[in-house]
């Protein structure tokens, strides 16, 4: 059986429900791919392939060897065919807590579920039987019961403890939770995070977009973690879903348990929010929301791990920074792409000035993060691991520099800096329900971390061109076309302390050149204006 393409995703709305579901019916003149969707006119558009997916196919690569869990608030339903038919052969376990009084099932964990890992060997239709990771070993995990004691937050923070410890590489999540105790849930799953970071932990940014920005919560508040948006399907996913949460969110202190307000870019990438599946009332049809979105990234990251492992690469290639900076480091641009980046007339750097400096305070866009899902190109990028994308260690105050060559002008260059929030939780209070009323995070610690980069004049004398230095985000993000070619230089610089103490920071650096890329007009005229500006009047000055 060959699988060029892949499985039929199905994806709904406005309550995160994610639903893929692998879709044959005899009225279709035509066999349908894996993953589609049904677009405004019609047609049905292959979304392995709109998402690069298909690269990993190319190699042989479909998520063998690879544990993941799905952790959703409920577990499949196995008792209606029809739900299930498109997990039919898929050899998952299932997990709930002994503390439940039952399991509870429901449609959305098949359908999420099933974007990853549908099989049905007995299927009509093979293209459209199968998940976009579907080797991978699959756990599909209830976190959360409907009852007043049991969705509980004691309960859930117990689920994700233990599968962020058993040997689980990739948990995808498609839930929310939007109450007053997010943040300090969210630490908890932060520190969780920070202490295996073998674990690349993705979730869906929450459907709650039209409310306003701010909106990004699910599962928690936390920043440890790959937060998908979803795109929508009338634009053929050219633009962000109007019911895509987005940044940017409050700032959570866990020491002093002061918040900033209107700081964290909380959406670090975006992908297809809609899939054609069956619905819940039993037609066929597309369904919506961040919830699917979240299982197609979570499938990239399942086949980027299961790539690493058959190529043999080094295990830090699989860890949550590095693939976390690649997969935002090789997304593409959509019109109207905006992460802040201004010219700033005047930036000081070691007691010089340098006017003329591309820079941003925000590090990726609000809505669409680093931008669109690009599988093909992060599976590109990924194979350079060791050159230009890997893991290192830097001191407090110290910088560290990496050298390239620019062999042509106007090449594009992108560049993504990814660290953790270093959260330690040692104790969590719980209220007579099993809510989270306190948390000891007082040995957590949040380091600033900037990016720049430089470029060598015709003296040899380094000039900056461009910065990222947002002070709340444990990303920074460049995107430019260089104009000129040369040699340039990136540079990591670990700032100082957003709060506690800590020597040094371990880090993900993924940077890329390519040709020069021609961005939608309103995108383009940005930039024309900006470089235009810049390297007509860029000058060093002495201070």
């Amino acid at each position: 059986m060959t699988l060029g393409h892949k499985t039929l995703l199905k994806i709904t709305g406005k309550g995160n429900i994610v639903k893929l579901v692998i879709f044959y019916t005899a009225f279709m003149s035509t066999s349908l791919w894996g993953a589609v969707c049904k677009m405004p006119d019609s047609e049905f558009l292959n979304l392995a392939t709109f998402t690069g997916i298909d690269a990993f196919y190319e190699r042989g690569i479909y998520g063998q060897n690879v544990n993941v869990a799905n952790m959703e608030l409920n577990v499949p339903d196995t008792l209606r065919d029809e739900y299930s038919v498109f997990l039919k052969d898929v050899p998952y376990s299932v997990y709930y807590p002994s503390e439940y009084t039952t399991e509870r099932i429901g449609i959305h964990q098949n359908q999420t579920l099933a974007v990853m890992a549908g099989y049905n060997a007995s299927y009509p239709d093979q293209d459209a039987s199968t998940g976009l990771a579907y080797k991978a070993n699959y756990t599909a995990v209830q976190v959360g019961e409907n009852s007043i004691i049991f969705s509980s937050d004691k309960l859930i923070i117990s689920s994700y403890e233990k599968f962020f410890s058993n040997g689980t590489e990739v948990i995808s999540s498609s839930w929310k939770d939007s109450s007053e105790r997010t943040y300090m849930a969210g630490t908890v799953l932060d520190s969780l995070a920070h202490k295996n970071p073998s674990v690349v932990f993705i979730a869906a940014a929450a459907n709650d977009g039209e409310e306003g920005s701010g909106t990004v919560c699910s599962p928690y508040k936390n920043m440890n973690v790959i937060s998908v948006g979803g795109l929508d399907d009338a634009s053929y996913f050219k633009t962000i879903a109007p019911t895509s949460s987005y940044g940017p969110n409050d700032f959570y202190n866990p020491r002093t348990k002061e918040i900033v307000k209107g700081v964290v870019s909380a959406v670090d990438i975006s992908a297809p929010g809609t899939v054609y599946t069956i619905k819940a009332d039993e037609t066929m049809g597309n369904v919506s929301g961040t919830s699917f979105a979240a299982p197609i990234v979570s499938s990239a990251a399942t086949l980027m791990l299961s790539y690493s492992k058959s190529a043999g690469l080094d295990a830090s290639s699989r860890d949550a920074r590095l693939v976390k900076a690649v997969l935002l480091n090789s997304a593409s641009k959509p019109e109207g792409w905006d992460n802040g980046c201004r010219i700033a007339e005047s930036v000081e750097v070691g007691g010089k000035t340098y006017n003329n400096v591309l820079s941003t305070g925000q590090a990726l866009d609000y809505h669409y993060g680093a931008g669109i899902l690009d599988a093909e190109e992060a599976l590109a990028e990924y194979e350079n691991f060791g050159s230009t994308s890997f893991l290192d260690e830097i001191s407090l105050s110290d910088s560290l520099f990496y050298n390239f060559e620019a062999d042509s002008d106007n090449l594009t260059l992108s560049a993504t800096l990814c660290w953790f929030a270093g959260s330690y939780v040692e104790d969590i209070t719980y209220d007579y329900y099993e809510e989270i009323s306190s948390i000891d995070a007082d040995t957590s610690y949040f380091s600033n971390l900037d990016l720049r980069l430089w470029h060598a004049d015709s003296d040899g004398e380094l000039e900056l061109i461009a910065q990222s230095v947002s002070e709340y985000n444990n990303d920074e993000h460049l995107f430019l076309d260089l104009g000129e070619s040369g040699s340039y230089t990136l540079e990591v610089l670990f700032k100082d302390m957003v709060y506690g103490e800590v020597d040094k920071e371990t880090f993900a650096l993924a940077w890329n050149l390519s040709s020069p890329q021609i961005p939608e007009p309103a995108y383009a005229a940005v930039l024309f204006g900006i470089f235009a500006a810049a390297f007509a009047a860029r000058k060093r000055l002495g201070k």
